[in-house]
């Protein structure tokens, strides 16, 4: 007995040693490390001031104040020489695009031109949506020298100036919402910049009821007719609660839709967001959680007993007067995102 007692101390005694030597050295390797980021971090943010705005002789960050927006904050670098202001680096972002938020940093002069802009963080598709970057295509040199109250930040398909990245719709009107921000707020710190739509990482938390868990920890991938589609499990403690699945439509009216779809564990509908569309302005935009009810007759049906259709479909969901396509497509894609919950399981 005495010789199991003793070894089973030193077990213990073993543990907590290794532990605490390995929480040292993690502390230690942390230490080490954390200046040499944070002053690479400082280093790729200063560059990419000095990239859009004109010469200056000021530390533009030591003078940086922000300005709230929906969804964040944008952070604004007055750039001065001899003490006279040359231009406003914007570090602005927007929750559209086709994979998740993009963030840049625009360039200002004090009248409001476009001098610059830089990409600083962005999760675009390598090859089309990464074309955004100035290394890689002279996608932003189109906005240099322009004045946002002339040159409307609108893809032209949209009845706007900005040529798109081709294939890449969403990326580029994404783009172009996060210029338009920093122009909005740089002009008047109150204007309306409701516009914006929620990050993906907020849309989980808005569409799932009943969790404690972190469903963007747990996230997986459902592959349902050869494609795969990311969803985001809610649990209480062990049980099971729900999921999100994060849905692109086929066939808006102009371009597919995004959305994050919530369900129960019965597949009952327990909030929708939408993440990114391409749809005409005062019609098919209405679908946006913020600029109408639509998506409130979803919430509490299951797409696998009742008919999530437009009623002109023998459905039971009233359409958006104007966009019957988008609203159709709208639809579809809720339909689809119960198909990937049903494949799931859980």
């Amino acid at each position: 007995m005495a010789k199991r007692e003793s070894t089973f101390f030193n077990m213990v005694l073993a543990l907590l040693t290794i532990t605490l030597v390995a929480s040292a050295s993690l502390g230690f390797i942390y230490e080490l490390t954390k200046e040499p980021i944070e002053a690479a971090r400082a280093a790729r943010k200063n560059n990419a001031i000095r990239a859009v705005v004109p010469d200056f002789d000021n530390s533009p960050t030591e003078e940086q104040y922000t300005i709230a927006a929906a969804g964040g904050e944008l952070v604004f670098y007055p750039a001065k020489k001899d003490g006279e202001l040359v231009g406003t680096a914007i570090e602005t972002f927007t929750n559209r695009g086709f994979s998740g938020t993009i963030k840049l940093m625009v360039g200002l002069l004090p009248d409001g031109t476009i001098h610059g802009i830089e990409v600083l963080e962005h999760k675009e598709t390598p090859g089309l949506g990464d074309k955004m970057e100035s290394d890689k295509s002279d996608f932003s040199a189109q906005f240099e020298g322009q004045k946002p109250e002339d040159f409307r930040l609108r893809l032209r398909q949209d009845g706007g100036d900005v040529d798109g990245i081709t294939a890449t719709t969403i990326s580029s009107r994404a783009y172009c919402e996060a210029v338009q921000l920093a122009y909005d707020l740089y002009i008047d710190k109150d204007a309306d910049v409701s516009y914006e739509l929620p990050a993906r990482e907020d849309a989980v938390e808005r569409v799932l009821e009943d969790f404690t868990n972190n469903p963007l920890q747990e996230e997986y991938r459902v592959v349902v007719n050869g494609n795969e589609y990311t969803v985001f499990p809610g649990r209480r403690g062990r049980r099971y609660t729900g999921l999100a699945v994060d849905i692109l439509s086929e066939a808006g009216y102009i371009g597919p839709i995004r959305l994050m779809v919530g369900f129960d564990s019965e597949g009952v509908i327990t909030g929708i967001e939408v993440l990114g569309h391409e749809e005409t302005p005062g019609y098919g935009d209405l679908i946006e959680n913020a600029r109408s009810d639509f998506y409130k007759q979803f919430i509490g049906l299951n797409p696998g007993e009742d008919n999530v259709r437009l009623k002109e479909e023998g459905g039971i969901i009233d359409g958006i007067s104007g966009a019957t396509v988008t609203a159709n497509a709208y639809c579809e894609a809720v339909r689809s995102a119960w198909d990937i919950f049903r494949k799931a399981g859980n």
